[in-house]
Order: C-alpha cells, then structure tokens, then sequence
C-alpha cells in the first residue's frame, strides 16, 4: 500500500476543501427531514461532500494533517468531517485520533464522530464501539448504539436504563437505537415515561419510536395529548397527522381553537391526507396567523404550489422567509383538480396513498412526506421492508 505523502498543493485550497465538506454535511444533516428536499436534493448535497473529500484524499497527508487539527476542536461539525476524512485514508493509519475521542472527548465531538461514523464506519473502530456500548458512560454508550443501529449491525446486550436516563442526549439516541434494532420488550417499558417527558426532544425521540415498531397505544396517546386541556403536546399533534386515521380529522379541527396547536394542527391536516379539509385549508388562507400554515398544508395535500403568492414576507422570528398564501389562486387551482381527488382516497402531494403498501412514487415524494408515509405503515405493524431514512439517499432509493 502506498504511504501517503506531502504533494504540491494550494494550502488556501485544501482548507476551502475541508469548510466546505464541514458546511454540507451541517446542511445535509439539517435537511434530511424538511418539506423542500426530496432525495435527489439529499443526493446533490452528498455527492457535493464526496467530491470536496476527494480534493482531500488528494492532499494526502496535508488533508490529514488538516483534519487532526479540526477534529482537536471539538467543533461538532468539523469534528464530523476530520472523522470523514481521517477514516478515508485507506491505511487506517489515523484513526487513533478518532478513537481518543469516542473515549475522552467533549459531547459535541463525540455527536460529530457518531454521525460521520454511521455513514463510514471502519473495521477497525467496531470493538471499541462494543466496548463503550456496554460500558458506564451513558452518553458514549448511547452514540456507539446509535452507530451500530443505523448500520443494522449486531448490539451488545442492551442497557435499558439507557432508555430512561438523566442525561437526556443519551436517552433520545437509545430510544431510536431501540426502535431501530426492533429492542421491542424493554423500549416498550420506557414509552410511558418519554412521552410524559418534560424535555420536547424525548417526548418526539419516544414518538418516533413507538410509531417505528407498532407501539399499539400510540394512536390513542397522541389523540390525548391534543385533547387535554393542560400542556397539551404539539409533537403529538403533529405525529397524529402524519398516522392518524379519518376520523382525527375532527381531534385536529378542534386544536385551532388552541392558539398553542393551532398551527401544528393545520399542517397536521395536511400531513392527514383528507381531501375533506381542503374547504377549511382555502378559507384559513386568509387568516394573518394561519394563513402560511394553511399554504403549506394544501401543498402537501395537493403537491400545488398555487397557495403561495409571488413576494416573500418579512424573515420571521425562527429566520423564514415564507411566501404569502394567494387565496383566490388556491381555490381557482382547487376547482380545477377537486375532480381527480376523490375523497375516499388519502393523499400526498397529489399522489394516493396506499393504506397497506408503500406509494408507487415514494422515493420522489419530499422528506418530511416520505417519513410519514413510512411511519404511517410502521404505525399499523405492516409489511413494509426496514428502510433507515437518514441513510445516504444512493442507499435509500428501490
């Protein structure tokens, strides 16, 4: 094997190389579940980072020498990328580093390594994420299951108290790692208590669990959560839409008298899939709190852009620059497509859904869209194969 070297390089170059592959696995991370990726989206982004940690490889040694000052900062993101390209070179002979890190490095630096190492995962780092997935560290042994379980690889005997732990990062990562190495029996035990979890991250990591393996109260919980007069739970809500049946089609109409469900209720109307909202989505087009909601919703019902006006607002408190709701468009477009979307059926951007099988379209369909579908299935114990949704989209695609 050859051993790496110094080759003339542009130094500016190589370092342009390394911010941008730290920059679009941030961005791709940041996006792998929104309204406007689809896979093809994902996959431009990926292939983007591929083609900066080429430039990378190339540098040899000056790549390398690059990343082991990154990955000594502990920034998550650059953290990420040094971890991508230090288990690039083919030798191994850097991975030492990498390893340093997993056992003594700050959080954010093991969260950086976790997600670089679920795409990439070397030979030679899986006994030490054995060894920490069995050990005391909670937050260690939660990222070394979270790897492990992304991948489909076989786990160490798991620590249920995992599930339930004070460190709350440790816990959202082992209830996914559960779910997704179908850890049915002890995940179950831990349901109740994340989703009565006073930290939202928990209560959606417990949601999204218990749709991954069927939990059988889960429909009933989220109806609960919306209709309970105190501290009502947006996440359920918002989960209620995307598995609920007809029916909660009601439960979520009686959320917009909450101004704090409100807007989670409307998008929810459109993750449902009915038609039979539609009258409602045109009129709250006009309403000055609602009416953004009430665009997106008839999108995703209707795979229409013709809810939205041409002029963005002003950037709002969270940095969006949403677009206006046209509410005469939207009905004039409405007229012209109601014929061909019968109420019987479910729907997603203008595709039917079926009720047992994944949709004919569902690679094309948008992220967030995709993943609702698929825990719509999970929801109800369908056969539907194991698909890992934040995987590479080449890996994602049937």
């Amino acid at each position: 094997m050859r051993v790496p070297g110094r080759p003339p390089v542009l130094l500016d170059v190589v370092e342009e190389h390394f911010d941008e592959l730290d920059w679009l696995w941030e961005h791709r991370d940041a996006n792998v579940f929104t309204p406007d990726w689809t896979l093809a989206d994902l996959a431009w982004c990926e292939q983007r980072a591929e083609a900066h940690l080429d430039g990378l490889r190339l540098a040899e040694l000056h790549g390398i020498d690059l990343a082991l000052a990154r990955l000594a900062g502990g920034e998550p993101g650059a953290t990420l990328a040094a971890t991508r390209v230090l288990c690039a070179e083919p030798s191994g002979a850097h991975l030492d580093p990498v390893r340093a890190t997993l056992r003594r490095g700050d959080p954010p630096a093991v969260d950086g390594v976790r997600r670089a190492l679920r795409h990439h995962l070397p030979d030679a780092l899986r006994p030490l994420l054995h060894e920490l997935a069995a050990g005391d560290d909670a937050l260690r042994a939660a990222a070394a299951l979270d790897v492990l379980a992304f991948r489909r690889e076989g786990l160490p005997p798991f620590a249920p108290h995992l599930l339930v732990h004070e460190v709350r990062p440790a816990t959202c990562l082992a209830l996914a790692a559960a779910a997704r190495a179908a850890h049915t029996r002890p995940l179950e035990t831990a349901l109740d208590r994340a989703l009565a979890d006073p930290e939202p991250a928990v209560r959606r990591s417990g949601l999204s669990a218990a749709a991954h393996i069927g939990w059988a109260p889960l429909l009933q919980r989220c109806r609960e959560a919306a209709a309970r007069g105190t501290d009502p739970d947006p996440d359920a809500v918002a989960l209620l839409g995307a598995i609920g049946e007809p029916d909660d089609e009601a439960t979520l109409r009686a959320c917009l008298a909450r101004p704090e469900l409100a807007a989670t209720a409307v998008l929810a109307l459109g993750a449902l899939g009915r038609v039979t909202a539609v009258p409602l989505l045109l009129d709250l087009l006009a309403d000055a709190k609602l009416g953004v909601p009430a665009a997106k919703a008839y999108r995703r019902l209707t795979g229409s852009d013709a809810a939205f006006g041409a002029k963005a607002l002003p950037p709002s408190d969270d940095g969006s620059e949403d677009l206006p709701p046209a509410p005469d468009a939207a009905r004039a477009d409405w007229q012209r497509r109601a014929a061909s979307m019968p109420v019987a059926a479910t729907w997603q951007h203008g595709q039917p859904i079926p009720t047992s099988a994944l949709p004919t379209g569902f690679d094309t369909l948008p992220l967030d869209c995709r993943r609702d579908v698929y825990l719509r299935l999970r929801t109800r114990r369908l056969a539907v194969p194991d698909l890992e949704l934040e995987a590479l989209a080449l890996q994602q695609r049937r």
